[in-house]
């Protein structure tokens, strides 16, 4: 493989594709001494910064490695706490780090390698995989947007689990969230779609203003559904535990779509185990205000018998069931078919 890291790459969000792990280790080694040579801050985060045998056969190879740990040069950022903590979807440690990069990027170009979201893929953590890669993007382009020093983002994938059943279902949702994809000889890899690609081809709802309503009693489950949908550009987020604030959320964005000239369109992302109202009498109270609403269902049960429940109240459209776990990338394609469907009846 290549010694010199691709100059493309610089101030560029990367998706680096790995074969084996020693040529992921060595490309983390090689882009970290040139951004050294180039007077940058270097931030080398990883899940196995904590193993000492790991990081012993990384610090040997850097350049001068103690000297630039006691310059600053060098930073060595543990993500151990960083994995545990987004499978709790809560993303308090990236936020922290967030600042500590800010604050950095006001002096000096900074080059992190980071390997949170590769780890948490391998592990088969998709959603939160897609939920870090995200949260990475879109702080870059907010940095850039500042125009402070340049930031380069590098982000180890394994490029062979890729291409394996059921990683490849994930690829692209993974790709779209970097600017460039090269592997770890410095070449350009074709065949996966870049956060570019998606802006060009991306049709959004600007006419719409989308408001999710969210009725899950569990508060882990909560949490994530307000770190995904925010992550995912909704803005208009109610998240309720019961199925009486539910319906007294619905009262008041109804209440307040009226003084509006074109109204709120509304999905309502529903559980079916609220601990206080059963789920169908939320259902029927909210088709009985509005007749024509979209509902998605979440439920462990078996959806054939959700289905015979909803159907023995009169609702047979409109609603989509999702049985636990399910994947968010699941869940997004069913709210973007709900946003096509009222673009279509011209709301």
């Amino acid at each position: 493989m290549s010694d010199v890291p691709n100059p493309s790459s610089r101030g560029q969000h990367v998706m680096l594709l790995y074969d084996i792990n020693s040529n992921r280790d060595l490309a983390a080694i090689n882009y970290i001494n040139q951004g050294l040579a180039e007077k940058q801050l270097c931030i080398y985060a990883s899940v196995s910064a904590y193993d000492t045998s790991h990081l012993s056969k990384i610090s040997c190879r850097i350049k001068n490695y103690e000297e630039n740990i006691d310059k600053r040069n060098l930073f060595i950022v543990n993500l151990k706490p960083f994995y545990d903590s987004v499978l709790a979807g809560d993303l308090t440690p990236f936020e922290e780090f967030k600042v500590q990069i800010h604050q950095e990027l006001k002096d000096r170009d900074v080059l992190i390698v980071a390997d949170c979201a590769d780890n948490l893929f391998r592990n088969k953590h998709f959603d939160q995989c897609e939920l870090v890669e995200k949260w990475w993007q879109e702080n870059y382009i907010e940095w850039r947007r500042l125009r402070q020093n340049h930031i380069t983002i590098i982000c180890p994938h394994s490029g062979s689990l890729l291409s394996k059943h059921p990683f490849d279902h994930h690829k692209h949702q993974i790709s779209h969230n970097h600017t460039v994809t090269i592997d770890t000889t410095s070449r350009r890899v074709t065949g996966y779609i870049t956060a570019k690609e998606v802006a060009e081809s991306a049709i959004y709802p600007l006419e719409i203003p989308i408001q999710i309503l969210v009725a899950e009693p569990e508060r882990d489950l909560q949490q994530m559904y307000s770190i995904w949908l925010r992550s995912m550009g909704f803005k208009n987020i109610a998240i309720t535990d019961s199925g009486k604030k539910c319906l007294d959320e619905l009262l008041k964005i109804t209440d307040t779509s009226k003084n509006k000239t074109h109204g709120s369109d509304m999905i309502i992302i529903l559980d079916t185990h609220l601990k206080d109202i059963p789920c169908i009498q939320v259902a029927r109270e909210i088709v009985n205000k509005r007749p024509d609403q979209r509902i998605i269902f979440t439920t462990t049960l078996p959806p054939d018998s959700v289905r015979q429940d909803l159907y023995s109240i009169g609702i047979k459209n409109n609603n989509e069931i999702l049985l636990k776990p399910f994947r968010f990338s699941k869940l997004l394609s069913l709210i973007g078919m709900s946003i096509s469907n009222q673009q279509d009846r011209g709301c």
